[in-house]
């Protein structure tokens, strides 16, 4: 049996040297819409904010009191939605993460083993699936199997249509449950 070695993220963004100084708080959520735990992140000091490009667009997602809502459905479901706001609590867009395995820490802190592939949704239902060129390497390499490489597409596959066919559940989602953490 081969042992994969694939990347682990922490919602505690732990080793990310962008971040000086946060603040971390965690809720757990038992709505009709939505299982599971959530995860605010709020950046008070960073180094340097960070800005991402799709298409056309320049986003920046991170910077001086913006946060991240980081979404583990229960029961997981191969996804793990980071949610960025900006800091007057404006969504800026949604990152979801393909992910092979979540669970926690001895600490207490959510993790997941990332997938490789990733979709974004922005808030005028602007749609991008990115790193299928990640994913096509990393079987390449052996550090994921052919079942593991099937399982991020159907998954991917599975969560944008499901985006096509509602484009505002999520951004409602994630606005709403942002609502319920203090400032």
């Amino acid at each position: 049996m081969k042992l994969y070695k694939m990347k682990r993220k922490y919602s505690d963004r732990r080793g990310w040297r962008r971040i000086i100084s946060s603040r971390i708080s965690s809720r757990i959520f038992m709505w009709p819409s939505f299982h599971g735990e959530a995860v605010l992140l709020t950046f008070e000091e960073i180094k340097a904010p960070l800005s991402v490009t799709y298409g056309a667009s320049r986003t920046k997602t991170v910077d001086r009191n913006y946060s991240w809502l980081q979404v583990f459905p229960d029961p997981p479901s191969h996804l793990v939605l980071t949610a960025m706001f900006n800091d007057r609590k404006q969504l800026v867009q949604c990152y979801f993460d393909v992910t092979y395995r979540e669970g926690r820490d001895p600490d207490g802190i959510l993790w997941f083993d990332d997938l490789y592939l990733d979709i974004i949704l922005f808030p005028n239902h602007d749609l991008y699936l990115v790193d299928e060129d990640e994913l096509a390497e990393a079987l390449d390499a052996g550090i994921i199997n052919r079942e593991m490489h099937e399982l991020a597409w159907r998954t991917a596959r599975r969560l944008m249509n499901f985006i096509k066919s509602d484009p505002d559940h999520f951004l409602n989602l994630v606005r709403d449950m942002r609502r319920t953490f203090p400032d």
